[in-house]
């Protein structure tokens, strides 16, 4: 034992312990100042690669942010959309300008794209017209986006397209506007954009559309960074190290913009010198003298390192992992250096974040505002049709407080008889077959009473899949009522119309047999034929026979009149000249006019066309028109009958005289059945007031019009028309 202890006395005191000693010495310093070595280069290996996952997490932070400004963009879109009444970019669109930043202007159109309203921060607004998000928006019938493009103020904006539809379901416009990068640059700006770093919106290709902040000197319109490209060119997010474009070595965080806003994406890239090279550099000197010190200064930094690296450094770990996670009340805590400075740096960044969200929780308020205030019932339910959000206009249109509704199925509102309406399109919508769609339905109030409402119906989709779907809502129960009560007020006068003309129709029939009868007795009787009578009943049986005559042409524009009206006259088309049918008129009515002291003449061109035509009727609507003219011109006035080519086509016979004439209340009592004008000239003559209307009725028939132009006491002008389509181009018809 003795020995023992006296073998292991000399092995530490003897030559061979004093070298062990030494070696153990030395090697312990070395030891030490490798282990330290190795820290030192892990730490800076972790701080890079936590700093490239920090850029990473600030570039996917900023494509939240910018998708978030998209979604409000859209959202405000689809509410300017969904207003019918505001076509003049009014109150709603003022409000949407002020409450939701970074948008450059609003502009409405129409449905062949061009611009009818606009309201901007700019005077020209053309510019976001022009691309194919417009186009899209209206063949689509839903959201569109274009590419980022420059502004003519020099903004970077992404402009963006929402259909305007109607009752329907038709696209007849869209709003349009454009969503400036300012609020990008804003929304990242320190502290949540750490000092030094810069952002850059690139595409796949290479192309730089925005750099935040700007470089002092031009820059490239492409990125010099091979890197950066090959990494902007698999279009996928990351992080890594490279040589930035200013020179300095750089941690690169990249995430892309998404389906929206296709091959974009968001770069973040902060120097690696910026990240606290001077503790660094402090570092390495204490690790040299660490050497000169020996063993209990390496174990000094050991601990130090311990307690200043590592638990800073899991702790900043663990809180970046809770905060991917959606734990956003993760804090790294407080440190020393660096790595103090990178924890502080990460909580600002959370904190900053926070508000931001607060901010956009406001923004999202302020759109909630305006959809519970919005003029006409809206309502998002499930993809199964259970009410989560209503607004109070939609909820007092069915006599419900909007809490009552939430949860309750759309069937249990929704009139038993139009429970299935649009349950087809609807499942369309949730397929991706179809955009949207409109229904005109009833529904049943808490009251129980019911009332119809033009529903129209789309769906939000997020990755894919339907979110929830979007009801807007108009009640037309006063419309409805309007169409039954017009609808029963035309079958009534229908059938009003149907049985006086049928009552006239077997009246006139009945009158013109013994009529005829009359006629005939009283014409043998002034012919004499069965022998001589005394003068005196000769005149009376003239008489008889004469107001006999009168009142079968009477009964005969009645029964005609009523033909027509019943629909059961036919005509006898046939291609004729008009010269002879106004001669003939003229010849059967020149007595007449010779009696009253007119003047009765025809100026018809030589080269007339010939129409097609039922020959009796156009002498009669001459004959009507030619004895108006005569019974109320007054003795030494001329009556004329024209002829000419319109200049759209056709053929027009015009009779004018210079007779009375007549008021515009007048000629509104002349057109009408068995109207008459009431002057001093009119009462002398017997008439029913219906030739005018009897005309109109025949040219109608014969796909024509008749118009009227008269002033009082400066005659009448009657024109006749013809369509083109009636008339041939030359004097034959044709084959």
């Amino acid at each position: 034992m003795g020995e023992a202890g006296h073998s292991a006395q000399s092995w530490f005191g003897g030559v061979r312990g004093h070298l062990f000693q030494m070696v153990l010495l030395g090697l312990v310093p070395v030891i030490f100042l490798a282990t330290l070595a190795v820290i030192t280069y892990l730490a800076e290996t972790l701080s890079i690669s936590a700093a490239a996952t920090q850029m990473e997490a600030l570039a996917r932070m900023a494509v939240a942010i910018h998708d978030r400004g998209l979604e409000t963009s859209r959202e405000a879109l689809a509410a300017l959309a969904t207003d019918p009444d505001d076509e003049e970019c009014g109150s709603h669109y003022r409000h949407f300008l002020l409450a939701t930043e970074g948008h450059e202007g609003f502009i409405r159109t129409d449905s062949s794209g061009h611009a009818g309203c606009s309201i901007g921060r700019g005077a020209d607004l053309a510019w976001m017209v022009k691309g194919g998000h417009l186009s899209r928006a209206m063949e689509t019938g839903s959201f569109a986006v274009g590419p980022y493009v420059v502004s003519p103020g020099g903004h970077i904006a992404l402009p963006m397209a929402y259909p305007v539809l109607d009752w329907m379901g038709a696209t007849r416009g869209a709003v349009i506007t454009a969503r400036s990068l300012d609020h990008l640059a804003k929304a990242v700006a320190p502290p949540i954009l750490p000092e030094g770093a810069r952002l850059l919106i690139l595409r796949t290709d290479g192309t730089v559309l925005a750099r935040i902040p700007d470089l002092p000197d031009p820059a490239p319109p492409i990125t010099p960074v091979p890197e950066l490209k090959a990494a902007a060119a698999k279009g996928e997010g990351g992080s890594f190290t490279a040589r930035a474009i200013t020179g300095e070595i750089s941690a690169f965080g990249i995430a892309p913009l998404g389906k929206v806003v296709p091959d974009t994406l968001i770069s973040v890239s902060i120097p690696i010198e910026s990240l606290g090279g001077g503790q660094r550099q402090f570092l390495r000197l204490t690790v040299i003298s660490f050497a000169i010190t020996g063993g209990v200064i390496v174990l000094l930094l050991w601990f130090a390192s311990r307690r200043l690296l590592f638990r800073p450094l899991g702790r900043l770990a663990n809180a970046m992992g809770r905060v991917r996670a959606g734990d956003m009340s993760a804090r790294a805590g407080d440190g020393m250096g660096e790595l103090g400075r990178m924890a502080a740096t990460f909580d600002t960044m959370v904190s900053a974040l926070n508000e931001r969200e607060i901010w956009l929780k406001d923004s999202e308020d302020r759109f909630r505002a305006t959809f519970e205030q919005a003029a006409v019932g809206m309502c998002h339910t499930t993809p199964e049709r259970r009410f989560i959000r209503i607004n109070r206009r939609f909820a007092a249109m069915l006599g419900y407080r909007p809490e009552e509704l939430i949860g309750r199925s759309a069937g249990e509102v929704t009139h038993p008889e139009d429970t299935n309406l649009g349950l087809d399109s609807i499942a369309a919508i949730m397929n991706g077959g179809l955009e949207s769609h409109a229904v005109e339905k009833r529904y049943i109030r808490k009251d129980g009473t019911v009332i119809w409402a033009n529903l129209t119906v789309s769906a939000l989709r997020r990755d894919g899949n339907v979110e929830y779907i979007i009801g807007v809502a108009e009640e037309i129960s006063w419309r409805k009522s309007a169409e039954e009560a017009l609808r029963a007020a035309k079958e009534q006068a229908e059938t009003a119309s149907r049985a006086k003309s049928e009552f006239l129709a077997s009246m006139s029939h009945e009158l013109r047999t013994p009529l005829n009868a009359i006629i005939g007795f009283s014409e043998t009787m002034v012919s004499e034929v069965l022998g001589p009578m005394p003068g005196r009943y000769r005149e009376y049986a003239g008489d008889i026979a004469s107001s006999g005559h009168h009142l079968l042409g009477i009964i005969t524009d009645i029964l005609d009149l009523a033909k027509i009206e019943a629909g059961k006259m036919e005509l006898d088309d046939r291609p004729m000249d008009v010269a002879p049918a106004v001669e003939a008129s003229l010849r059967l009515l020149r007595d007449r006019a010779g009696a009253a002291g007119l003047d009765l003449a025809a100026e018809l061109p030589s080269d007339l066309p010939q129409v097609l035509a039922d020959e009796r009727r156009l002498r009669q609507v001459l004959i009507n028109l030619l004895g108006n003219a005569i019974k109320f011109t007054p003795s030494g006035g001329s009556v004329r009958v024209n002829a000419f080519v319109p200049a759209g086509g056709g053929l027009a016979l015009t009779v004018s005289d210079t007779g009375i004439g007549m008021s515009d209340d007048d000629l509104a009592l002349a057109v009408e059945p068995f109207g008459q004008v009431d002057s001093r000239i009119a009462r002398r003559h017997d008439g029913t007031g219906l030739g005018l209307p009897l005309v109109a009725a025949i040219m109608e028939l014969h796909g024509g019009a008749m118009t009227i132009d008269s002033r009082p006491g400066g005659g009448t002008s009657v024109t006749v028309t013809f369509g083109r389509e009636r008339v041939f181009a030359g004097t034959s018809p044709p084959p």
